[in-house]
């Protein structure tokens, strides 16, 4: 098993909290066992969707989950249905991350655990590693909603800060989010072993970098918003 691998199976982040998809459960009420079979499907797929990312087949979800692939079609449709409503998890749990970071105290310390789980979300979870960095085609009204949602949280989170003046005044809540995926490749350079928490120094090496007074100007316009 490789670390990368070892690293999402050990990891606890973003892989808690299911919830059913809407509409799913409502009238009729699904027998007892056809729940356990789809929470089982919902786990499975969070697990692979985390250790091989989004090109995970619908036969490895439903042999994880110790069904057969039917039972997958039969509660949810179609594998790219239950893909969908695992990645609309993740996004729906980082906007609960950011409200909680929002109540600590001290609006730096807030940012900065963010900054850090997302980091480190980033890292543990192959898939929505793609799918955050995602930008061939559009995506689905559900999940620009979804980014729409985080990234005002981001930017909350940011001002925040700013208003403390802490934050340098050059920084912007864009830079916050591409910093946040800085985790990704840390471990090895010209020989040199960054270790397992090597990202971390990286992350808090950049959150340090945006800490009021700026030093040096920053080049360039700064990453912007896709439409």
């Amino acid at each position: 098993m490789s670390d990368r691998k070892e690293m999402v199976r050990r990891s606890g982040r973003l892989k808690t909290g299911i919830q059913m998809p809407p509409g799913l459960g409502a009238a009729p009420e699904p027998r007892a066992d056809a729940q356990r079979n789809r929470c089982a499907l919902i786990v499975a797929t969070r697990e692979a969707i985390a250790a091989r990312g989004l090109e995970v087949s619908a036969l490895d979800i439903a042999k994880a989950a110790g069904l057969g692939v039917g039972t997958l079609y039969r509660r949810f449709g179609t594998k790219e249905a239950l893909l969908g409503f695992v990645v609309l998890s993740f996004y729906d749990e980082l906007c609960v991350l950011a409200r909680e970071c929002m109540e600590r105290e001290d609006p730096w310390d807030g940012l900065v655990e963010f900054v850090m789980q997302l980091a480190g979300a980033h890292r543990d979870n192959i898939g929505l590693a793609e799918v955050t960095a995602a930008c061939d085609e559009p995506p689905t009204p559900e999940l620009a909603e979804r980014t729409a949602a985080v990234q005002e949280a981001v930017i909350q989170l940011t001002e925040r800060v700013r208003a403390t003046g802490v934050l340098r005044e050059d920084v912007t809540w864009q830079d916050i989010m591409i910093c946040s995926r800085a985790s990704l490749d840390t471990d090895h350079c010209l020989g040199v072993d960054a270790g397992p928490d090597g990202w971390r120094r990286v992350i808090t090496l950049l959150l340090d970098g945006m800490r009021a007074p700026a030093r040096t100007p920053l080049e360039g316009s700064g990453p912007q918003v896709r439409l």
